[in-house]
């Protein structure tokens, strides 16, 4: 039987680009694929509508999209139809806590991290169905007949930006998730936030909420997991404060030793510090920073706090012929071989990164091997369709 898949974008355009990735997929696999405009939902539930009279696979979804849908009976479409509900979290479940507290029972949860697998289980107990389903690449399709073959990408040294960070400064969109602190009765909540702040930047290792449940076990604070998992939620932006912290120290420090690194992203424009090393180019679509790391000889990556994942900086940069320049995690150290399809640097350890970017623009034969052999190593394994191929969607 033809497989049917019901997708969503037009709200967020990074989504938007995964999305696409996950049709095409799909579409040449044979599948007949419906995607609604969620910016106009309304207007569309008439074709959604249309599209259930017949049998649906699955819905394939990102960050709780079309999750609560429902028609005019007030039930969920998703339990309603008895359609599964694949909700890819591109972010730490925290973030969602509102709409991940009232999920369908037809939502299989995918998260990006290990460790947001178990976060899920322990402070999500109405989730039942919850898998790791980690980030991938996205090759960018040449139309140049110059491209043509398998090496499909510009030498290193042919390239023109030495070192590429596509990533804004979260710590300004963090503004907008502190809470009134002084509202919070039951523990001095600045001085919290102040201890479990430093103890983040002090040992990057651990994760936003095993800190916070360390720093209320410290002062003897005892919750149960519910009030617990509320107190995480609430404090999450602690997260993109340190997200941040290391983002701007891992571009200052190449800069202060010279590196020239080039930068998008919101926030940067903001910082405190100037250097002429940094070249802030502004905020421009995702499909366009593929285009730019076809253009790099290093992309540079910091992890959204994911110890147990990756981002898709990794992938994308392997995928555009990068020689990509990572810090670590235990899921990147399982999946690639050091200094062969990549460089691993340790955010505590963050003043090795000079040397390690010097070395690779200095010796660009090394570069390119490591760029070669990420290449083939992500095309083989870390693509798309291999994700979708995993969970059995194909």
């Amino acid at each position: 039987m033809k497989k049917r898949y019901i997708f969503f974008k037009g709200l967020i355009d990074t989504l938007d680009l995964y999305t696409d990735e996950y049709v095409n997929i799909c579409s040449k696999e044979g599948a007949e694929c419906l995607v609604i405009d969620a910016g106009i939902i309304d207007r569309e539930l008439i074709r959604l509508k249309a599209f259930l009279i017949k049998e649906v696979t699955a819905v394939i979804s990102l960050n709780n999209i079309g999750m609560h849908l429902e028609f005019e009976d007030g039930l969920n479409i998703w339990d309603q139809y008895q359609i599964p509900f694949y909700n890819i979290l591109m972010d730490h479940p925290f973030h969602y806590k509102t709409a991940l507290d009232r999920a369908p029972e037809q939502m299989i949860l995918l998260c990006m991290d290990r460790n947001h697998v178990e976060y899920v289980k322990r402070f999500f107990p109405n989730i039942k169905r919850v898998a790791f389903f980690p980030h991938a690449g996205i090759e960018l399709q040449k139309k140049d007949a110059a491209y043509a073959g398998e090496s499909c990408y510009v030498p290193i040294e042919e390239r023109k930006i030495d070192v590429l960070y596509a990533g804004g400064l979260s710590r300004y969109a963090a503004e907008g998730l502190i809470p009134d602190l002084g509202s919070i009765r039951e523990f001095d909540a600045f001085e919290l936030v102040k201890n479990a702040l430093e103890k983040l930047i002090n040992n990057p290792e651990l994760t936003t909420e095993h800190v916070i449940e360390q720093c209320l076990q410290e002062i003897n604070f005892k919750i149960n997991d519910k009030k617990l998992g509320e107190t995480i939620a609430e404090l999450r932006f602690l997260d993109a404060l340190a997200v941040s912290f290391y983002r701007e120290q891992a571009v200052r420090i190449l800069a202060e030793n010279g590196v020239t690194v080039t930068v998008f992203g919101v926030g940067w424009d903001r910082c405190e510090w100037e250097s002429p090393n940094v070249v802030y180019a502004g905020v421009t679509s995702p499909a366009q920073i593929l285009e730019l790391m076809n253009q790099s000889k290093i992309v540079l990556n910091t992890m959204t706090w994911f110890k147990q994942g990756a981002h898709d900086r990794i992938f994308n940069g392997m995928l555009a012929g990068a020689a990509v320049v990572s810090d670590r995690s235990e899921y990147v150290e399982e999946i690639f071989t050091k200094q062969k399809q990549l460089q691993l640097f340790s955010l505590d350890g963050i003043k090795e990164l000079p040397e390690i970017v010097q070395s690779l623009l200095q010796h660009p034969r090394v570069a390119q091997d490591m760029a070669d052999c990420g290449y083939e190593e992500t095309r083989r394994r870390h693509m798309w369709i291999n994700r979708l191929q995993d969970i059995g969607l194909l």
